[in-house]
């Protein structure tokens, strides 16, 4: 894919990239589905929509891997504080964006529709909420959603009190949704919230 699809005035990406994919048993980002790496496929889809993109990740070890399949011109960035979990990623996007609006995804979600991505996007810019989520089978999606870079303080905030899972970040922005019957209207199958957490999620892609 190639070339931007709407106007992307003002759009900063994330890609939280840090995971151990230890319930997977292979590196997440260099899981090829549809003949692509699942991190060059996310990266595809994103820089699409938005005008700056970070891959943040845990370690320093992980840059080599990420500019192996990306490049030497990806913007790489460490967790805030490494070994607590992808919230701590969110943190360093949040400081790295260059805009006020930051799509966050994980690596992991394959079929991620542009559509979709575009309506959340639209919902985020017209919202006055700190994030806007979709809203998906198990509820509000951390990986699926904009942040305003201004919830940096509130982020950095549930980090310091002890807060490891994405999803009490999030719930902490009070955040808006959009309904799954809404973005399913432009993706029936529910594809973009599926993710690949386990050897059995292949075979939905399959």
């Amino acid at each position: 894919m190639s070339g931007r699809v709407h106007d992307a005035s003002g759009l900063s990406g994330a890609i939280l990239a840090g995971g151990g994919s230890v319930r997977l048993g292979t590196d997440k980002r260099r899981l090829t589905l549809g003949g692509a790496p699942l991190l060059v496929r996310t990266a595809t889809t994103l820089r699409a929509l938005v005008d700056d993109l970070v891959v943040v990740v845990a370690h320093e070890a992980d840059r080599a891997p990420v500019v192996d399949l990306l490049g030497e011109e990806v913007e790489i960035a460490l967790d805030a504080h490494p070994g607590i979990g992808p919230v701590a990623g969110l943190e360093s996007a949040l400081v790295t964006a260059r805009h006020e609006l930051v799509l966050v995804v994980a690596t992991d979600h394959p079929e991620l529709s542009i559509d979709v991505l575009t309506l959340l996007v639209a919902r985020a810019r017209s919202s006055m909420a700190a994030a806007v989520a979709l809203d998906g089978p198990h509820g509000a999606e951390p990986f699926l959603a904009v942040y305003h870079r201004d919830a940096l303080a509130t982020v950095r905030a549930r980090v310091e009190a002890g807060a490891r899972r994405m999803q009490d970040a999030l719930a902490a922005l009070d955040p808006e949704l959009v309904a799954e019957d809404e973005w399913r209207a432009l993706d029936p199958g529910g594809r973009t919230a599926l993710d690949v957490d386990v050897p059995d999620d292949l075979a939905r892609f399959s």
